[in-house]
């Protein structure tokens, strides 16, 4: 098949373009020639070209009469930034061609081209876009969909599908497709594909820029030598480019995330580790793990309980025999009492059985989604035929906020998670009309040809009701150019593309934004309900500007080696996304794990930003504590976790503030060292911790590559210089060992590590301060009270040292007695003996290698200075 827009006439530019209050707008009309390819083609077109900053420049091309849907400007879409004016001095320059129309994005300083659609005319039709740019051959780009596909999109030739899905089809393998497009094998990646995130970050030379299609459509996205080729079904085309003056990608992702927004600020709290698993038969279940954890001295933040549960997997009700109500209660008081947090699972679909208080509730202020003739849409999930609450109408706020504010109160919880919200449906169309009281079998759960023979009868019905809806030419159902959504139709295992919103907006339309739409409108219902805690929310399903709002977990992995190594790519690609609260199932949530994988995982996974074991139904239990070398392993790893809390949290705070990722590639912060392009298993934490973990079964060392410079043992002190980012040694890691280095010339706060969040918090601060070369080193702590949502009382502190000085500088707002207990110097060239603060004196000891003054009291509500000597 060959690409359209290499037949396709495209467009030329019409009359005169002119000038507006912040850039340039040009009207176009199609050329002679053929058209009408998958849809109808668009005739007259207006592009409009804003100079918004120095770093971002916004091309939007739409049709002249509005009639494409676009991405709503709302916190349920994406709220646009509003300009007087045009950014007086840029870092681009924006050139078309006339005819026919092509543009190219261009960075300033050295005439790098860096999107060019000239060689391929554009194609706007109401159910097919298609723009190309060209590319190096082996370009080194990164981002786009939610995927398992390694971390840099390069010459692979790959195609990302971008229609959020709850696919099972696709669980039982990683499932590759060759597609022949334009005589070229492209490699298909299609595990689930919760999320849609039309974003990439492109590293040339050292140099980087980020491209942003705003579009909440299905698409699919090529890669391919040469180019980048957006197939899209709907909307208009309207991209944002990135193009900071420095080059670097994490500030590619600065500019980004001011656009869509900076990821939320999460409480300490949520910094700790969580447990979960799908399948806990009853109470005491939960009560074994939590004990468990205990006994094994495994620290425990947060229990959580999925649909377990729930009557009959109902929201906001609890099954009476085995999670009887006033047992959850208890629950959450215990976890209470320890200082311990508990979250529980609400799904979006609601059981549409009619003594069902919230249904019925929802029911009489007509809040649901409908089908295309206004009747009610009733798909199936969990607990049955389910009804779907439709965000954008204007009394869901006041529905849901009265269901999620009520079981709040109930069990008094600290946060919701949110699944299903692509949303998921297991049948086809509207399969519970009529039916409201039966208890369906899952079609996945049935024999085939017996499934087979219900799913046919379903897509007899959903055809009879139409393909498209009232006053709307377009096959909503079937549209001709076919995305590959990985089910042969893109309502499958979700709401019909034919189903009603509010307004008579097509599900077709805002699809990928159902999830993202929840999420906005149930955080401010938390924040409504606690206004000045900041609420914990996850989510499954998620859209650019999501991480505003939520964390998310990268959905139903599997208990395999493979999906060990590729968590890492995935939480890569969500904190270039700008969510940066991002974690995988840790040990794997469907199959069976084993101990040697489980150990491996939760080492790994004590270093995840969000970090959570979680498991399936039928599954053995893959509690850490489990198996004695897990255990061990588990709380090696957590203790370093725990130590390191107010790194970790003064990282959330960069990300918050800045929009930077808590993880990060080393290719982000050495874009320079191109033996970093393809390396998406070592993880930089911020930019002084360097984690390398083992990913492949029965291995006991891994080979690591270490950026130029001096790189610290965590657990030894010992000092390796880099000379070379080329090469690469091999570091030992027995079973229960993750290696963990400490760049040279950074200084990390840290505490004495505990059982829980609050008593690692109440110990002092000890100051690692691990010296470069030079015998210099500097590094920050952010202070605040660790919960609340405004913040009068902050301290912002930058370390230095230097020639036997330590220096703390800054802002010390915050008051509260913070103290600072012992001063650990790693790679000092002289010996030093005492330490001197107000006039004390301190001996300074050497242990393992490291010079450490303990006995401290330094206030940290002021500057001060610690001279060595």
């Amino acid at each position: 098949m060959a690409y359209v827009s290499s037949l396709a006439p495209g467009y030329a530019v019409k009359g005169k373009p002119h000038k507006t209050k912040t850039g340039l707008e040009i009207p176009l009309e199609i050329n002679k020639g053929d058209n009408d390819f998958y849809g109808k083609t668009i005739n007259d077109l207006i592009v409009n070209v804003d100079y918004e900053t120095a770093e971002r420049l916004h091309v939007k091309i739409a049709d002249k009469d509005a009639k494409q849907f676009p991405v709503p400007d709302s916190t349920y879409g994406m709220e646009r930034p509003k300009l007087r004016k045009p950014a007086k001095k840029t870092n681009y320059d924006f050139s078309y061609t006339e005819n026919p129309f092509g543009f190219k994005v261009t960075r300033k300083h050295d005439k790098e081209v860096l999107f060019d659609t000239n060689d391929y005319p554009l194609v706007f039709e109401d159910q097919y876009l298609e723009l190309s740019s060209a590319v190096p051959d082996d370009a080194n780009l990164y981002g786009v969909g939610e995927t398992t596909a390694p971390f840099r999109r390069n010459n692979l030739k790959q195609l990302i599908h971008l229609p959020n899905n709850n696919l099972f089809i696709l669980t039982e393998c990683f499932y590759i497709l060759y597609i022949i497009e334009r005589e070229l094998t492209i490699t298909c990646f299609l595990l689930y594909s919760y999320g849609a995130h039309p974003y990439y970050n492109e590293i040339r030379d050292g140099k980087a820029h980020g491209v942003f299609l705003l579009n909440a459509h299905g698409m699919d996205v090529f890669f391919a030598e040469g180019r980048v080729t957006y197939k899209v079904i709907g909307g208009i085309l309207e991209f944002y480019f990135f193009v900071p003056k420095d080059g670097r990608p994490n500030s590619v992702l600065e500019a980004y995330t001011d656009l869509v927004g900076k990821p939320f600020m999460p409480a300490l709290w949520m910094l700790g580790w969580h447990h979960c698993r799908y399948g806990f038969n009853n109470i005491s279940h939960v009560n074994w793990a939590v004990d468990g954890y205990k006994e094994a001295n495994i620290p425990l933040e947060t229990i959580w309980v999925d649909i377990d549960y729930m009557d009959h997997e109902k929201d906001f009700t609890f099954d009476p025999v085995n999670f009887p109500e006033e047992s959850m209660i208890a629950l959450s008081k215990k976890m209470h009492a320890n200082s311990q947090r508990m979250i529980t699972m609400v799904d979006p679909a609601l059981s549409t059985n009619d003594s069902y208080p919230p249904y019925e509730r929802g029911r009489e202020m007509d809040v649901f989604l409908k089908n295309n003739d206004g009747s009610e849409l009733q798909g199936q999930v969990w607990p049955g035929y389910t009804a779907f609450p439709d965000w954008w109408h204007p009394k869901t706020a006041e529905f849901w906020e009265y269901e999620i504010t009520e079981w709040m109160k109930l069990l008094d919880l600290d946060g919701l998670w949110i699944d299903m919200n692509e949303p998921a449906s297991f049948c086809l169309g509207s399969c519970g009309t009529g039916k409201a009281n039966t208890d369906p079998q899952i079609q996945f759960e049935m024999d085939p040809e017996e499934a087979a023979k219900v799913h046919a009868q379903e897509q007899i019905a959903l055809d009879a009701m139409g393909t498209g809806v009232p006053g709307d030419s377009r096959n909503l159902l079937y549209p001709k150019y076919a995305i590959n959504s990985g089910g042969g139709n893109l309502s499958e295992r979700t709401a019909p593309m034919t189903a009603l919103h509010y307004g008579d907006i097509p599900h077709y339309d805002i699809h990928n934004l159902y999830g993202h739409a929840e999420c906005s409108l149930t955080r401010d219902i938390l924040l409504k309900y606690k206004p000045t805690e900041r609420p914990f929310l996850l989510t499954r399903a998620s859209f650019a500007g999501s991480g505003q709002h939520v964390g998310h977990w990268t959905g139903d992995n599997h208990s395999q080696w493979e999906k060990l190594k590729s968590s890492i790519s995935e939480i890569f690609n969500f904190q270039m996304f700008g969510v940066s609260y991002s974690g995988a199932d840790v040990c794997g949530f469907f199959l069976n794990t084993t101990e040697t994988l489980c150990t491996r995982w939760m080492e790994l996974g004590a270093f995840y930003p969000f970090a959570r074991n979680h498991n399936t139904l039928g599954t053995i239990n893959q509690e850490p504590f489990v198996w004695d070398r897990t255990a061990e392993a588990s709380r090696r790893a957590l203790s370093i976790r725990y130590s390191l809390l107010p790194y970790y949290y003064t990282l959330f705070e960069e990300s918050h503030r800045v929009g930077t990722g808590v993880w990060r590639p080393l290719i982000f912060e050495y874009p320079e060292e191109e033996t970093f392009l393809d390396n998406d298993v070592q993880v930089l934490i911020g930019t002084d911790l360097l984690l390398t973990p083992v990913v492949e079964e029965n291995a006991t060392s891994v080979d690591a590559q270490f950026p130029k410079g001096i790189w610290y043992d965590w657990y030894t002190n010992e000092a390796y210089e880099s000379t070379s980012a080329e090469e690469k040694i091999t570091l030992e890691a027995e079973m229960e060992h993750i290696p963990l280095h400490i760049r040279g010339g950074s200084i990390l706060p840290t505490k004495t590590p505990e059982y829980l969040v609050t008593d690692t918090y109440a110990s002092p601060y000890t100051l690692v301060i691990a010296l470069d070369k030079k015998g210099r080193a500097e590094g920050r702590l952010y202070i605040d009270d660790q919960h609340s949502v405004e913040q009068p009382e902050t301290s912002d502190i930058t370390f230095t040292y230097k020639n036997g000085v330590l220096k703390a500088r800054g802002e010390f707002g915050y008051k509260d007695t913070e103290k600072i207990g012992a001063i650990k110097i790693i790679g000092a060239q002289e010996e030093l003996t005492t330490a001197s603060y107000k006039g004390d004196k301190v001996k300074v000891t050497k242990k393992d290698g490291a010079l450490v003054a303990e006995d401290l009291d330094i206030d940290l509500s002021c500057k001060f200075t610690v001279k060595f000597r």
